[in-house]
């Protein structure tokens, strides 16, 4: 492969608006598409639709087992000693409040060691978590947790603030978990500003009372499935280069940069492997990832119908960031790989000359059981500073989404297929590297 290949494949993305354009038809003709939900079977069809059209030479379905949870009507409001209602929105695998709405005085507090200071206060209350934002990481517990942690100390029901680092009056969802050992409470999150307003009036001493009507139910489970495409190669057919995103999104928007942004980016990646007359030496195979957002299902049961040829796949990449500006990638690899990948993608530090790197880190929760299994797994990188401020809000939406930064984008994952497809052997599973 020579730089001026690749300038080629680089030239070609940054003009191309595949991506953008899709995104804008997943987002406005198929929407929400939460598992289990009829719009995730639209989006089902409207994925083998689009694969086709940018020239798959096979397109098929897989079934993957997912939860099926519904959210129906919710509202929440302080009755006193000031009246006014609550902005929020049930947490996804939330159990509702059932046949009647739940009233009690709320105890707030910031974290889950001031709980437990205070838990012999909890009992037949509403326990709000309002911890500052250390990152998602840190702060996303009291989403999956708070639930049986406020349950173990006798609360009835659990509020948390919403997992983002600012916010504009909008809830955010997300997914939660039950623990065995506790009983099973409601939990829905409220806005930074409704978790401030009720952390003050409890610092005060105004004991404030919420009354709670979620209608969430948990419903079994259903078969979705992920969609897959192939563009077949034309020397080494039998190896593969996975690239995806998940397919699935929250129903409060219609998940724009989560993920559609992914899955319309991977798409086009591929696509650019057969412009220019060009067509790739591995087979390139595009994965769209079912439900994805309530437990990573989609990507297990891709490992498990792929197993007797997971020695085929010699690079799985996933986007799962949003489609803002790039910013390089992470390499679930040994350390020998994750500085092959670095050389060999060095000419695409042109789309961001000053904040570009190439780094050891998580592939993602799609593809990470391929890369767990040996496979060596690429993150797509962006620049993640305004993302939480959208992530699972009913703000997600396709104005959000600049067109520039998605043809970048598109030149990044394009650039990243092409420099690995060249190579005539491919990226090793035990940190030693082909050449070109």
């Amino acid at each position: 492969m020579t730089d001026s290949d690749l300038s080629a494949v680089i030239q070609a993305g940054l003009e191309d608006s595949f991506a953008y354009d899709k995104l804008g038809e997943l987002c406005d003709t198929v929407g929400a598409r939460l598992a289990g939900s009829d719009g995730y079977e639209r989006a089902v069809a409207w994925a083998q639709s689009v694969m086709k059209e940018a020239g798959c030479d096979s397109v098929w379905t897989e079934p993957v087992t997912v939860p099926h949870w519904t959210r129906g009507r919710e509202w929440g409001r302080v009755l006193g000693p000031v009246p006014f209602d609550l902005d929020l929105c049930a947490i996804g695998l939330s159990d509702g409040t059932g046949d009647r709405d739940i009233e009690a005085e709320v105890l707030a507090v910031r974290d889950f060691d001031e709980l437990e200071r205070r838990a012999d206060e909890a009992a037949g209350k509403i326990v709000l978590f309002d911890p500052p934002w250390e990152g998602y990481g840190k702060t996303v517990r009291y989403r999956v947790g708070g639930a049986s942690a406020a349950a173990r100390c006798g609360a009835v029901a659990c509020l948390i603030r919403s997992v983002t680092d600012r916010s504009l009056g909008a809830p955010h969802t997300g997914m939660m978990r039950y623990a065995d050992d506790a009983p099973r409470i409601p939990i829905a999150a409220v806005t930074v500003e409704n978790a401030a307003r009720l952390h003050r009036m409890c610092e005060r001493g105004l004991e404030p009372r919420v009354r709670l009507h979620l209608e969430a139910r948990n419903r079994g489970e259903v078969i979705n499935h992920n969609v897959i495409g192939e563009i077949r190669g034309s020397e080494k057919p039998e190896e593969i280069i996975l690239v995806g995103g998940h397919l699935d999104s929250w129903d409060l928007a219609t998940g724009a940069h989560d993920d559609g942004t992914g899955v319309t980016l991977a798409l086009a990646a591929a696509r650019m492997q057969l412009q220019q007359g060009r067509r790739p030496r591995r087979t390139i195979r595009v994965v769209f990832y079912a439900c994805e957002e309530m437990g990573g299902y989609g990507g297990r049961a891709y490992l498990e119908a792929h197993r007797q040829e997971l020695d085929r796949h010699v690079l799985v990449i996933e986007s799962d960031g949003g489609g803002f500006a790039p910013r390089g990638f992470s390499v679930q690899a040994d350390s020998a790989v994750v500085a092959r990948v670095a050389a060999l993608t060095a000419p695409l530090a042109m789309l961001a000359p000053d904040h570009w790197t190439v780094r050891p880190g998580h592939s993602g929760v799609d593809v990470g059981p391929l890369a767990e299994a040996g496979v060596p797994g690429i993150g797509h990188r962006v620049d993640g500073s305004g993302y939480f401020a959208l992530h699972h809000s009913a703000a997600d939406t396709y104005d959000k989404v600049d067109p520039g930064e998605m043809s970048a984008n598109t030149a990044a994952i394009a650039g990243l297929i092409h420099a690995v497809d060249r190579l005539d052997e491919p990226l090793s599973r035990n940190g030693t590297t082909g050449g070109e």
